[in-house]
């Protein structure tokens, strides 16, 4: 014990600066939970291209459609649109129309992330044809410029490109787009309503963030809409219509606080030679000592001291507030900030 106690005192000559990081808070939740989406219907043209017309005021956000009400199309103003939110320092996100692939567009969806596809396979095609619809939208995203971090992916009855009577087939339409937006790392959203999603897809299942309208003009109808799923996943944002399609951010989105870890109780603890119990328990394990025992002994006041050496801490073989800050007692785990960044960015 005397060698120890020599190195202890050599060790505390060499104090180092003590750990200094702050109470681990939570962000608060902000303001920013109202926006629009907005994509072909707000599109006109009057002989020099296509414009943006008839957008909202005020709002935070607006989600702009990257497809023209089907898949493999383009939304002629989205780069109009998209200048019209960065001259008024809106936020975007973006969202595709997926549909059901016509004869020709299955003939040409041979091969792709489902494989190779016999002439008669039309599940295959149908999964190929998907991710060539998430691809082109993508490539219209990034070639506009659209800085979104989540593309939600509108799954809902079509009069134009009506879904097939095969829910299995139209589900693989669904899971080609969805698949091949996580490949391309983005965040993926889907927007539909538990009806339409089960009369087209069927029993697929996603655990994704859902987007679901009221299908009224009730502000508290789309806040309603937050506490259920269309898809199985847990809903961000609802929707009601006015004059424009409105949304409201969901509190699940909203700024939440950690959790405590399991030496949060112990943090105002002093800890020496002698001490027993519960709190010496906790140090242990989080040291990994052998020796479980309870109790502050000759092994634990080794283990504390090589630590605190290791963390440039007093080497005094007590552990104080400081040294259970270092050991991350402090520390919340869980929480998270303001979800609207994961689903609109600002334009630069």
């Amino acid at each position: 014990m005397h060698g120890r106690y020599a190195t202890w005192a050599v060790a505390a000559a060499l104090i180092a600066t003590t750990a200094a990081s702050m109470h681990a808070s939570s962000a608060t939740t902000t303001t920013y939970t109202h926006g629009y989406d907005v994509s072909w219907p707000q599109c006109s043209s009057d002989g020099n291209g296509p414009k943006a017309a008839h957008m909202p005021s005020g709002g935070t956000y607006v989600i702009l459609g990257l497809t023209h009400g089907a898949g493999h199309t383009v939304n002629p103003c989205l780069g109009a649109q998209l200048d019209w939110a960065k001259a008024h320092g809106v936020m975007v996100g973006a969202y595709l129309v997926p549909s059901y692939p016509t004869r020709a567009q299955l003939d040409r969806a041979g091969s792709g992330p489902s494989g190779g596809c016999g002439v008669n396979d039309t599940a295959c095609r149908a999964g190929n044809d998907g991710a060539k619809q998430a691809t082109e939208a993508l490539n219209t995203m990034h070639k506009a410029g659209v800085p979104a971090p989540m593309v939600w992916v509108d799954v809902e009855f079509r009069h134009k490109f009506p879904w097939s009577k095969n829910q299995s087939i139209n589900a693989r339409v669904v899971q080609g787009v969805i698949n091949q937006l996580k490949a391309s790392h983005v965040g993926v959203g889907v927007y539909t309503t538990s009806y339409m999603w089960q009369h087209i897809v069927g029993d697929y299942r996603v655990n994704l963030p859902n987007w679901l309208p009221a299908g009224d003009g009730k502000v508290a109808d789309a806040e309603a809409k937050c506490k259920t799923t269309g898809t199985g996943g847990t809903t961000w944002i609802g929707q009601y219509t006015r004059t424009f399609d409105e949304n409201v951010t969901c509190p699940v989105m909203d700024a939440t606080p950690g959790h405590p870890g399991p030496l949060w109780p112990y943090r105002n603890t002093t800890l020496t030679i002698g001490s027993s119990g519960d709190a010496v328990t906790a140090l242990q394990k989080a040291l990994s000592i052998p020796n479980v025992t309870g109790q502050y002994d000759a092994q634990t006041t080794l283990a504390v001291v090589q630590w605190q050496q290791a963390k440039g801490l007093p080497v005094n073989g007590i552990v104080d507030e400081d040294d259970w800050r270092a050991l991350g007692a402090f520390t919340l785990y869980g929480g998270h900030p303001f979800w609207l960044s994961k689903v609109v960015a600002p334009v630069s």
